[in-house]
């Protein structure tokens, strides 16, 4: 049986910058479980939608049902990423989503299972 970590949750939350709700943080303190954080000038460039060169860096962070909404506004990026990109913390009778992996440990063996492409199981390969 997958178990939580004992220092589980050891961290807290922050507020995601797509939809302002708490989003928990558990096993890295300045960014969300399964979320995104990545700087926003990075996507900038001269000429570009935005020229934010010599700015300094500005963080977003994305909780996982914004990365969610991303996915589903910009599918062909969902193929870019595939199925099976984020590891789910704990025992999970269902994925939380179709990108989901979990690992359980049967004796010394560990079995790995993914998210179904519909995200409603899990299939063991």
């Amino acid at each position: 049986m997958n178990e939580y970590p004992k220092n589980y949750p050891r961290n807290g939350f922050h507020i995601c910058h797509g939809c302002g709700n708490m989003a928990p943080h558990h096993t890295q303190e300045n960014v969300s479980d399964n979320g995104w954080a990545f700087d926003i000038n990075s996507f900038g460039y001269y000429a570009g939608f935005t020229d934010p060169i010599g700015d300094p860096e500005q963080i977003v962070r994305l909780c996982h049902d914004c990365v969610l909404k991303f996915l589903e506004t910009f599918p062909l990026l969902g193929v870019l990423i595939g199925n099976g990109c984020h590891s789910q913390y704990g025992p999970a009778d269902t994925p939380c989503c179709r990108y989901a992996w979990k690992a359980e440990w049967i004796g010394p063996t560990a079995i790995t299972s993914y998210a179904s492409d519909d995200g409603t199981e899990w299939v063991a390969r």
